[in-house]
């Protein structure tokens, strides 16, 4: 993840307290290890677990403070895992605390303390959970925590241009590179006529959600070398397509689909789409008109 969607993360988990804290690792660890890995405290009799890891026959004790008070944290500590000694530990050998902060040394001294091999889990471990799931888990979550949209975009954008940019050879060839276009002429001169109009409404959306402006800013940021290979795999991979545009544009966007998408994520396909359009209208692929040549 980026630093800004990263750092969006860190607060909003941070700010989780008490039930809702206990909720939300609720949602994470059903994505990170699925339902049928994964027991809700909802589904449990409680007595001190707040979920149970069945994979890892691991039981769960969450901690999520409105503020860090160290007599408090070591008591909480000390009455969840004598709960847990109490009530799950002949089923369920492994415990893990689960916290909204990075954990002090003292509760860290207290825990091992108590059970050596317990699992700790603090904000820095949570966050790469987050980074661990699929692009659509990760969104997933990222609603469910109320994160600006925006910084999912950038964050998707910056993956996968660097997914097309590591499986691409670099090369002395130079491809021209030009902005000075009238973009109708462009999509004219390769769509088809009952094609025109949904393409450039989609090139609208891109330039008024500001997702081209994200594209450009990322591709300002790259090395000359590592642009240089994106747009000679970008030229190379269309011109080994058949067909017209519009069916070589299909078969790239499948090809890539196939090649770097984790699932199925209609959001993929629409920043896939963005990237393609974009170097379309920057006349790196397709047919140009007499203005580009």
């Amino acid at each position: 993840m980026n630093s800004p969607l990263k750092n969006s993360f860190r607060v909003q988990i941070e700010s989780l307290n008490l039930f809702k804290f206990q909720d939300f690792i609720t949602e994470l660890f059903l994505l990170r290890y699925g339902a049928e890995n994964y027991i809700p405290p909802r589904e449990i009799k409680d007595k001190g677990a707040d979920g149970i890891i069945t994979s890892s026959n691991t039981l769960i004790a969450c901690y999520g403070p409105k503020n860090i008070d160290k007599a408090r944290y070591i008591k909480k500590i000390q009455d969840d895992f004598e709960s847990y000694e109490e009530n799950w530990i002949d089923d369920y050998k492994n415990w893990m605390f689960v916290t909204n902060n990075d954990i002090p040394e003292y509760a860290i001294k207290t825990i091992n303390g108590l059970k050596p091999d317990a699992t700790q889990i603090g904000t820095k471990n949570i966050l790469q959970f987050i980074e661990e799931l699929t692009s659509s888990q990760k969104r997933a979550i990222g609603k469910y925590l109320n994160i600006d949209r925006d910084l999912f975009a950038r964050d998707y954008l910056k993956e996968l241009i660097e997914d097309l940019i590591k499986d691409s050879n670099f090369t002395t060839e130079n491809v021209d590179y030009k902005t000075q276009i009238y973009f109708p002429d462009k999509v004219s001169l390769n769509f088809a006529q009952e094609d025109i109009n949904s393409v450039l409404d989609e090139y609208d959306s891109y330039f008024e959600n500001g997702v081209f402006n994200v594209i450009g800013t990322l591709l300002f940021g790259y090395e000359d070398e590592d642009f240089e290979k994106l747009k000679h795999k970008i030229k190379y991979d269309y011109t080994n397509e058949s067909g017209n545009f519009k069916n070589r544009l299909k078969q790239l966007i499948e090809k890539y689909l196939y090649k770097y998408a984790s699932d199925n994520d209609d959001e993929y396909l629409y920043y896939l789409r963005a990237i393609l359009l974009y170097l379309f209208e920057q006349c790196i692929i397709g047919d140009k008109t007499k203005a580009e040549k």
